[in-house]
């Protein structure tokens, strides 16, 4: 008996020496940082991003604009304060103002969605005087040398769809293919970068598990659905986009190139030592970061969580379907195994580390470390989100510059990172926080929606200027 137990101690021991080995840590000293130093690709993109419904206002049609009505079942607002999106920054009235400061900061290019709900009023009928506002907004982009980095779909639906079920319903991926054919034929002559979807993980995590999205699910099994058609749908809009846009609007050669933008958390074992921690740290991770990572290389998608749900969709040719790969990264979590909770497992942020005001923690080397993830397939990898909701002008400024060295020690060790899009332009309407939360580099004053650059923000202007000016 006792041989036995000796036999399961080095058992255990070897399993967690291997796991250690397996996942090593990234060592990460937070030097002096010289920006001058740095030495970027030519033609690096330099921006800022928002989402349509998020700044434009307006977008009464949307599920969102719904959901923000309704109460959870304790009877609280769904919203943080009650807030409703409504006139948001007034993005749509202020676009010319808006990228005027992008210009000014030094900034090559926008990441930008449009509102399907506002093109697409209802099934089959396209809206003329919005499609005609995104073509002016994207001329303008192109008269102010601005490069356009099109997302299409960025977390709402237009009312019609999400009635029918939105992407649970399989009828979803031909609303979307439409979708994507009249705005290629729309704006294919000035936009080059397309993103078929935003963050699909995201959506399905917080719409359909945690339940505090639009549509408010709590259905696991609904969750993977919606992820196999999501990704069906990007397979398919993939297609049109290139075999519709032929005008190659920025004179590079490429008339259209074609991504989707997953968001990476870095999850690690609170304890190195406690096995449980790592099968957990493990699980989380295939289900949030690799299950989508891996469809595109292996062309299945599998979503697999103990006995509660096993889906797998074949999706053959999916692994054809980038010409680019967005990464937006805000934070790392440790995880722990608890069996007293209802998931059996708790996600938390290191305490050592500076905390946002989404009491996310900061951590740079966590970018480098979605960066390597991603770098496999051999495409060009742009960090579509990075950007942090906070009032300490000093933690905002060691934010930037500390997130974008950990990009160059990308660069430098060879991976292929083309740009970096800032989260976000201007302060917006945080979807279930509302307004509370502020990530622009430009503050709003809701009231007179006069933006008001904010400190700790220079350093960024700093370090465009810089690499521009090796170019």
């Amino acid at each position: 008996m006792i041989n036995f137990l000796i036999l399961l101690l080095l058992l255990y021991l070897l399993l967690v020496v291997w796991m250690n080995l397996r996942h090593p840590a990234v060592r990460w000293k937070e030097h002096k940082i010289n920006i001058a130093e740095y030495t970027f690709p030519k033609s690096f993109f330099w921006g800022a991003a928002t989402s349509a419904y998020q700044v434009e206002g307006g977008s009464y049609n949307a599920d969102w604009a719904e959901w923000e009505k309704t109460y959870d079942v304790s009877g609280n607002p769904r919203i943080k304060n009650g807030d409703r999106c409504g006139k948001a920054a007034d993005h749509w009235n202020r676009y010319r103002e808006d990228l005027r400061l992008l210009k000014d900061f030094g900034c090559n290019s926008y990441r930008f969605s449009v509102e399907w709900s506002k093109l697409v009023p209802q099934p089959g009928k396209w809206n003329p005087a919005a499609a005609d506002h995104y073509v002016e907004m994207c001329r303008f982009m192109r008269d102010l040398e601005i490069e356009p980095n099109l997302t299409l779909h960025h977390f709402t639906l237009p009312r019609w769809l999400a009635e029918k079920g939105g992407f649970e319903h399989p009828d979803s991926i031909n609303y979307f293919m439409d979708f994507t054919h009249k705005t290629a034929e729309t704006l294919g002559p000035y936009v080059d970068y397309w993103a078929t979807f935003n963050e699909p993980v995201a959506l399905a995590l917080m719409g359909w598990i945690r339940g505090v999205w639009s549509p408010g699910k709590q259905d696991i099994c609904l969750a993977a659905r919606v992820l196999g058609n999501i990704l069906e749908a990007h397979q398919q809009a993939y297609r049109i986009l290139h075999a519709t846009i032929r005008q190659d609007s920025d004179g590079d050669g490429v008339p259209c190139r074609v991504g989707i933008v997953k968001n990476i958390t870095i999850f690690d074992p609170a304890r190195k030592w406690y096995l449980p921690d790592w099968l957990c740290t493990t699980q989380i991770n295939k289900l949030y970061n690799d299950a989508v990572l891996d469809a595109f290389h292996n062309d299945r998608f599998r979503f697999n969580l103990l006995n509660r749900v096993r889906y797998r969709k074949e999706l053959p040719g999916l692994s054809d379907t980038l010409d680019w790969i967005g990464v937006n990264y805000y934070t790392r979590f440790l995880t722990k195994f608890d069996p007293n909770s209802a998931q059996r497992v708790q996600a938390f942020p290191a305490k050592k580390l500076p905390k946002t005001d989404m009491d996310w923690a900061v951590c740079p080397a966590g970018l480098y470390r979605a960066l390597q993830r991603v770098n496999g397939f051999g495409v060009p990898i742009f960090i579509t989100e990075n950007g942090i909701a906070t009032d300490d002008d000093q933690l905002r400024k060691d934010f930037i510059l500390k997130h974008v060295d950990a990009l160059h020690e990308a660069i430098l060790d060879k991976i292929d990172v083309r740009g970096y899009y800032y989260w976000s332009l201007m302060d917006n309407f945080e979807w279930a926080e509302g307004f509370a939360k502020r990530f622009g580099l430009y503050y709003v004053d809701y009231q007179t929606q006069e933006r008001t650059l904010k400190n700790g923000t220079d350093i960024y202007r700093e370090i465009i200027a810089q690499s521009r000016s090796k170019e």
